[in-house]
């Protein structure tokens, strides 16, 4: 099955364009399976059964594993037999017939527009180095929705400031244009301005980078860097506020809807393939609306007595 398995990892990352993130976790999550299946009994991958995946849904609800978890570990196994199936190395999908409740869909969560003001004050703060570096990644990841991969792998030449517009590659490789505010704007000219030439100086002339983004050692910026600062700035400011680089992009999306922007040319800024994927956003601001409407409407409460 090793075989079989490198062979898919292999058709995610070249042929499928995942990121190195996402292919890391569908290794995870197959790695656990066959550990599983070998544990258990050594079946050959064509011998693998409805019945051998029926046990090992069982174990991962043993485990007490969140119904998120248990349904992306699935979903993992879905797309590996799918594609065994096609390469002809097995006959019959042991995955076909196996269902699992749905996982409850939890409203994403954003920051309110005053936590974002606070948020970028934060992130100017000198105590932290390279503040303009600093300021410039929260920006954009609020002027944008990019997911945080996304901003790492910025390159120069997909920045235009004069235009102000941005070319955004996303999950496989998928190109979209997305327009830049003035604030953003003037906060990624101060930092290649001021400070970027800085990092560059660090590192060897011969391993420059043209990524937007660097380290504080001149290096290309990591996601893993990017959650440490982020919460680093949260800390320093004192916020009472819990942050994750994902949270920006919700909030990018409600803010945006909050403010009359139509769905599709959300679904379009996001990179969402499929509506329905943005359209969790609507019960973000169907229950904002419902507040504001309960708050100022004089008879939207029942009335003590009558008129």
């Amino acid at each position: 099955m090793d075989q079989e398995l490198n062979q898919f990892i292999h058709y995610l990352a070249d042929e499928r364009r995942y990121s190195n993130e996402t292919v890391q976790a569908y290794q995870r999550d197959l790695d656990e399976f066959v550990q599983f299946i070998r544990l258990s009994q050594a079946t050959p991958l064509a011998e693998i059964s409805y019945q051998d995946m029926r046990l090992y849904l069982a174990h991962l609800n043993e485990r007490g594993l969140a119904p998120n978890s248990i349904s992306r570990k699935l979903s993992a196994l879905r797309s590996f037999f799918r594609y065994c199936l096609k390469q002809s190395y097995i006959e019959a999908n042991p995955m076909e017939l196996i269902q699992f409740r749905p996982k409850e869909q939890r409203l994403p969560e954003f920051f309110y527009e005053k936590e974002v003001d606070q948020l970028l004050k934060a992130a100017a703060n000198p105590a932290i180095p390279y503040p303009l570096r600093n300021r410039a990644i929260v920006e954009i990841l609020y002027a944008t929705g990019m997911r945080v991969s996304e901003c790492c792998q910025l390159r120069l030449e997909q920045v235009n400031l004069t235009v102000q517009l941005i070319r955004v590659v996303g999950k496989g490789q998928k190109e979209r244009i997305v327009p830049l505010g003035d604030a953003a704007v003037f906060a990624i000219q101060a930092y290649l301005d001021q400070e970027r030439p800085d990092l560059c100086a660090k590192k060897d002339l011969s391993l420059s980078s043209d990524r937007v983004f660097l380290s504080d050692k001149g290096q290309e910026l990591q996601p893993a860097q990017i959650r440490r600062l982020l919460n680093r700035i949260v800390k320093e400011a004192g916020l009472n506020i819990a942050i994750h680089p994902h949270k920006m992009r919700h909030t990018f999306a409600t803010h945006l809807l909050n403010h009359g922007a139509d769905m599709r040319s959300v679904q379009e800024l996001l990179g969402h393939a499929d509506l329905s994927s943005t359209q969790i956003y609507t019960h973000v601001t169907k229950d904002r609306l419902r507040k504001s409407y309960l708050a100022a409407h004089p008879r939207a409460h029942r009335q003590t007595k009558e008129d």
